[in-house]
């Protein structure tokens, strides 16, 4: 799961300032087959996963949704889509 921070905002992720202010979007990417902890250069919708922050959360269960509730209203949908096909 990926975080993309709104413009100019740098976001604190121990802190999680970014729930507050700055965040722009959540995003999925499928992982870098040469590095498996990390994502590949493009999420789902295409983006460039560079100027995204990673975020450690990881579903707990089968069938869990691949964001945590408390991001809902910023999932972005066509990663969504493209992660429920």
């Amino acid at each position: 799961m990926l975080i993309e921070p709104q413009a100019g905002h740098r976001p604190d992720l121990d802190g999680k300032t970014w729930v507050v202010g700055g965040l722009r979007a959540v995003h999925a990417a499928p992982t870098d087959p040469q590095t498996p902890d990390d994502p590949a250069d493009r999420t789902l919708c295409g983006q460039d996963t560079a100027a995204l922050e990673k975020h450690s959360y990881h579903p707990d269960s089968p069938g869990a949704h691949w964001y945590p509730a408390n991001l809902t209203p910023w999932v972005c949908a066509t990663c969504d889509a493209a992660l429920r096909a």
